[in-house]
């Protein structure tokens, strides 16, 4: 269980001096917290932003890939090519930070569809506030304004579709060989995105802008699309090769590159490198999260997406 250290009251002036402070006690209040929970994970927020330690403790690694394995719920994406090897993956993630190419057997997207049809999730993923998705109107007049997401929590982990993908020999491979470890489960989600007004904050609070995540010294997450993405459902956006090619400056301050403007960071990397991903239902992408990336706001259709996430070390506590 973690401590909940007590918050500092801040002043009402706004001063620079009076937001320097803020600033301050926010940052010991985080560096307390993660000190307490786990000073491994406080040690690796400090040096796996930085590409060469990431890839050091990579190449530690001693993974040996199986002779035989089996996709038991991933298939090729129809009329592409084969379905690649985890070796194959596992090199295309390295070179671009992110692969696309295989797809959900369609009764594993079936199952997890009538899940999220029949489970409660939460408006903007607040515990106290759950409903079912087809009351969506509903709870959005109740709270007066439009919902922006609604989660699961961890409730997916009830469903049987779910752990199937968990535990796929096929995504398994993948990610150890592209981590060079046995892969360790950290967490997932399955969330809805809502077509919606979205303030700046709104965007940086549901990751809707360029970011990259540090969960681990090096990390895999695979996404699953569960409705149509076009580019109007808010598709997902990756910058190609930021994973390797990232400027010292921007290593140096990690997941604080939130905090520059969209359009900064893709005159700094070149807009050649934008790969916007869209497809139909049940089609699956797989990206190291240390690459700059975003989820887009949906503006026709609302988007159902689920993701896994792979690292090397299980911790006992996260950012949040």
């Amino acid at each position: 269980m973690l401590t909940h250290f007590p918050r500092v009251p801040f002043l009402t002036v706004e001063t620079p001096a009076v937001r320097l402070l803020q600033r301050s006690t926010k940052k010991i209040q985080s560096i307390l917290r993660l000190l307490w929970g786990d000073p491994r994970f406080l040690m690796m927020s400090w040096l796996a932003r930085f590409i060469a330690i990431r890839e050091w403790v990579a190449q530690r690694g001693d993974y040996l890939p199986p002779a035989v394995f089996d996709a038991t719920v991933i298939h090729e994406v129809e009329g592409a090519c084969p379905l690649e090897s985890p070796g194959q993956v596992a090199k295309l993630i390295q070179a671009n930070g992110y692969y696309v190419g295989f797809s959900l057997q369609p009764s594993i997207l079936k199952e997890l569809l009538t899940f999220a049809e029949t489970t409660p999730c939460y408006a903007n993923r607040n515990p106290s506030l759950p409903f079912y998705i087809n009351n969506k109107d509903q709870m959005a007049q109740e709270l007066g304004t439009p919902l922006l997401v609604a989660g699961y929590l961890d409730n997916h982990e009830s469903c049987d579709a779910y752990q199937s993908i968990k535990h796929d020999p096929y995504l398994l491979a993948v990610a150890s060989q592209y981590l060079n470890h046995p892969a360790v489960y950290l967490r997932g989600e399955l969330a809805w995105g809502f077509p919606a007004p979205n303030t700046l904050a709104d965007k940086v609070k549901t990751a809707r802008v360029y970011h990259c995540d540090i969960n681990d010294f090096k990390t895999i997450k695979f996404f699953f699309y569960l409705t149509d993405v076009g580019e109007g459902e808010g598709p997902h956006v990756y910058m190609k090769g930021t994973h390797r090619t990232r400027k010292f400056g921007h290593q140096r301050i990690g997941q604080g590159c939130a905090a520059i403007a969209d359009e900064d960071l893709v005159q700094t990397y070149g807009r050649d490198r934008v790969q916007v991903v869209t497809g139909a239902a049940g089609l699956g992408f797989v990206g190291d999260p240390y690459c700059l990336h975003k989820g887009t706001v949906p503006v026709d259709n609302s988007r159902l997406l689920l993701q896994l996430e792979f690292g090397i070390i299980p911790y006992r506590i996260w950012y949040f």
